[in-house]
Parts: C-alpha cells; structure tokens; sequence
C-alpha cells in the first residue's frame, strides 16, 4: 500500500505503507511527519480531507489531529466521485502503465510510482483543487450518487 497527498501548491513524499494500516500506524508514520509538515507549509487556511478509512477515522488520529489544531473538511462516506486524490490516483496508474514494463517485483512498482509521481504537473494537481467546488455541487444536485466525475 503507498499513500500521497496534494495540494493546490504541494505535494508529500511518496509514502510506502509497510503491513497493515492501522490508526497508531497512520499517527505515527503519516500524520504526523508527512500530514502536519504538509498543512503548516499551506499555513493558516489549510484545510486536511481524507476519505473516512477507519485509520484515518481512529479516535487517536481523531484526537491528535484535533491536539494538533488541524481543521478537518467534513467528508461524506462513500464518497469517491468527490475525492479528488481518486483521480490523482488513475493518473499515476496510467503514467506507470503507459511508461513503464510490467514491473518484476514491488520495489520495482515502487521505484515506477516513485518517477511517475514526481512527474505529474503541479498544474494537473491544481486542476483537481479547482473542480473540488463543482464536484461537491454535482453531488449535492445528484443525492450522493455518481457524477460525471
């Protein structure tokens, strides 16, 4: 498993996520040196969204987060058509798969992840940023179903 985040201006490091996700694991190896570091070069108007995975949802992240003074967008489960990182994510599967040979093992996916996400322009990351206003409206407008996201 990788995590990575973005920003209309930022990007974390690539992350590979050894073992299971737990919500100790999530605090201690994303949350707080990735995440945090992240949201304070945003500064006072950041805004953290992630998707209500149950680690992301634990009630350590929950009360680190909140210690933290981080403020957390509302988010709706079930909620992929709005979550711009999906589509973050379909481009660096396209990049690998477009750039790449079918990689022989994991650190090989890794190191293919690793130079296709360096690769993605900022300008694309900002472009998801930007259809966040739309994306919510259109699924406000369908009731939570699928949108042409």
């Amino acid at each position: 498993m990788v995590w990575r985040a973005f920003s209309f201006r930022h990007r974390t490091p690539f992350y590979h996520i050894v073992g299971n996700l737990t919500g100790q694991c999530y605090r201690d190896e994303i949350v707080a040196p990735l995440v945090l570091p992240a949201l304070h070069q945003i500064g006072v108007q950041a805004v953290f969204q992630d998707d209500n995975a149950t680690p992301h949802r634990a009630r350590l992240v929950n009360n680190f987060i909140q210690q933290a003074g981080v403020t957390r967008m509302k988010w709706p489960a079930c909620s992929p058509d709005f979550n711009p990182i999906e589509h973050l994510w379909d481009e660096l599967d396209r990049r690998v798969r477009n750039n790449h040979p079918p990689p022989r093992n994991l650190q090989q996916l890794l190191q293919f992840l690793q130079i296709e996400w360096q690769a993605i322009p900022q300008a694309f990351c900002r472009k998801l940023v930007n259809s966040m206003r739309n994306r919510t409206s259109e699924g406000i407008a369908k009731c939570g179903g699928h949108t042409h996201y």
